[in-house]
């Protein structure tokens, strides 16, 4: 069965010996720990973080629009109710969508300012996830095994 899916057999193992480490890890220690696959993710995020940065000279205080943005958290964070000492890359979307605006956009706020739609009826396009990144695998402090689905954006967009 291995030799079936050899890319999954490798990340497998690579969770469970990162799982093992982590819950060998005394309290006090704070040096996380990632897989091979987490690395490649904070190496593919930080890649993207640097390509969009250039070109953006002398645009400062100006809309930068929909972006991706990351921050290192603990899952226990999130507050969804786990108790762990698991970590993750977090990443999530902002920033403002009125570049993105489009004559339809336009045309709705005239309307909406002429009082001939209702405003509760129109909503205005806001910067949300188009992708998110693979379901999170952990264990939490019980040693009860959690999948979070969902759980952070993988590329961004308005909407």
């Amino acid at each position: 069965m291995p030799e079936d899916y050899p890319d999954q057999f490798d990340e497998v193992v690579d969770f469970i010996q990162a799982t093992i480490k982590r819950l060998r890890r005394s309290p006090d220690k704070q040096t996380p720990i990632f897989s091979r696959r987490e690395r490649n993710r904070q190496n593919a995020a930080t890649n993207i973080e640097n390509s969009s940065k250039k070109g953006r000279r002398n645009q400062k205080g100006k809309n930068r629009g929909c972006v991706l943005t990351e921050i290192h958290l603990n899952v226990t964070d999130l507050d969804l109710g786990y108790e762990t000492k698991e970590e993750l890359i977090f990443r999530y979307c902002s920033g403002s969508c009125d570049a993105a605006e489009t004559t339809y956009d336009k045309i709705l706020k005239n309307l909406t300012r002429k009082k001939k739609l209702v405003t509760d009826k129109v909503k205005q396009a806001c910067c949300r996830p188009t992708a998110f990144d693979d379901d999170l695998s952990f264990l939490d402090d019980n040693l009860v095994y959690h999948i979070l689905k969902k759980h952070s954006a993988k590329r961004c967009g308005c909407v």
